[in-house]
């Protein structure tokens, strides 16, 4: 079976979550409320479906300290490989600090070893190495959208599927090389204000049918509102599956890893869109983007309670 490469950014979060308040200027507030987490987009993404027992190659740049040496070791135990992982000596995997309100979040980045993963990424021998996975899934922002619109097509010519979470980007649709990158996805995943924007308009289903190309499958992520989906067999939606969130850090990447890993298996839309459902709600029951995620029988059971 070939693998699913998750492609993209690397982050140690450091997730300080439901404070009442912030700490005024020169005062320390203390907290029980913290979590160390592995994250980024591709890494969420990653684990989530490796849970559900889908064979999953990462491919990122960490750095050679002692933190990088522990993410390359919670990786292996989570079943994702790490044969495309790029270690950069003198440097250290990026670092975010999350800190969630009771109502709103702010965070503080370091880019780290993220500086290299473009000219990682872009390189001809990566590439070929990307052409051995059943689809790739990238996470990542890029400035630059053309060599990615290129990569995408040759990864198409090999037979291999791609899909994208574009992220809140706005601008994006004016730069050069994104509709070029767009139209060759095989799966585009969009929060609802996403999708409003990107197709200038008022409502998510207008939305879905507008982006959508032909033999694309356009997802929409509706949040409380659980999800739509459009694609060659037709439209479907799924409800919601309710938990008691603690954190929303990487939900969308744990709905896409669920979203995925049905995918991959020739599932229904509508079953996708459930397995995304319950994997990117259970990953808010804890702190962290998949912390939260189900293993394969976990999965089922949410299922289960949802029909």
């Amino acid at each position: 079976m070939r693998p699913l490469i998750a492609a993209g950014e690397f982050f140690f979060d450091l997730i300080f979550h439901q404070l009442e308040r912030l700490p005024n200027m020169g005062e320390e507030l203390v907290t029980p409320n913290f979590a160390l987490a592995l994250g980024g987009g591709a890494p969420n993404t990653a684990i989530t479906a490796a849970r559900l027992g889908r064979k999953v190659e990462l491919l990122a740049v960490l750095g050679d300290t002692s933190l990088d040496h522990f993410a390359l070791k919670e990786l292996g135990k989570e079943g994702v490989g790490t044969r495309l992982v790029q270690k950069r000596k003198g440097t250290m995997g990026a670092l975010t600090v999350s800190v969630s309100l009771l109502k709103d979040r702010f965070f503080l980045t370091y880019a780290g070893s993220n500086v290299f993963l473009e000219k990682y990424l872009l390189a001809p021998a990566t590439r070929k190495k990307l052409a051995s996975g059943g689809h790739v899934h990238f996470g990542l922002s890029p400035r630059d959208w053309k060599p990615y619109a290129k990569l995408v097509r040759w990864l198409k010519a090999q037979n291999v599927t791609t899909s994208w979470d574009l992220g809140w980007h706005p601008e994006a649709v004016r730069l050069a090389g994104f509709r070029e990158l767009y139209a060759a996805l095989d799966v585009v995943f969009l929060n609802q204000m996403e999708a409003l924007r990107y197709a200038g308009t008022d409502a998510p289903e207008k939305a879905m049918r507008k982006l959508a190309g032909e033999g694309q499958v356009i997802v929409v992520k509706l949040g409380a509102d659980g999800a739509m989906a459009l694609g060659p067999e037709g439209q479907a939606r799924a409800g919601p599956f309710k938990v008691k969130a603690v954190d929303t850090t990487g939900a969308g990447d744990a709905f896409n890893g669920g979203f995925l890993h049905r995918w991959m298996g020739g599932a229904p839309l509508a079953e996708c869109l459930r397995a995304g459902n319950v994997t990117g709600a259970l990953s808010t029951t804890k702190p962290g983007g998949n912390a939260g995620t189900p293993n394969r029988a976990q999965l089922a059971r949410a299922l289960r309670q949802m029909k």
